[in-house]
């Protein structure tokens, strides 16, 4: 790895500090009991794939295949869009409060909305994203440049 791509991982380290995640409701191994809850990404080391999430009661180690993270909100604005048959459903109501908390809110906001993509898997397509896939993206992006 040469200096530049060090300073490209660790530019994405730093994005990610504050990001809300939610762990894998089957994640295989989980030692501290944390399938399907939301955090608070508080360190992570992408080159070391180590992604460190603070709960309420305790600070976790995850992989990045483990985390679920928000699409980009002009991406759920998107699938929003799809929904707008039936604007009553109980899908179309959830999708838009996650989308408006991701846009607008803060990190107490995004807590919320990461809990009603969890407690909605219907949506969870239309607004979350496995964390890695995210990062791998970003990473392509920025060499693609």
């Amino acid at each position: 790895m040469n200096d530049l791509d060090f300073f490209k991982i660790s530019g994405a380290n730093d994005k990610l500090r504050g990001e809300v995640v939610f762990v894998h409701p089957e994640l295989f191994a989980d030692p501290l009991g944390k399938r399907n809850q939301v955090g608070v990404i508080s360190e992570a080391d992408i080159a070391l794939d180590n992604i460190y999430v603070d709960f309420r009661d305790k600070v976790g180690l995850f992989s990045a295949d483990a985390l679920f993270t928000f699409l980009r909100s002009d991406q759920i604005q998107d699938n929003l869009v799809n929904l707008l048959q039936d604007k009553t459903s109980v899908e179309f109501r959830a999708l838009r409060s996650v989308e408006l908390l991701v846009r607008y809110g803060d990190v107490t906001e995004k807590i919320k909305a990461m809990q009603t993509a969890r407690d909605f898997p219907a949506i969870q397509p239309m607004c979350v994203e496995v964390l890695k896939d995210q990062i791998f993206r970003d990473i392509s992006n920025q060499y693609g440049r």
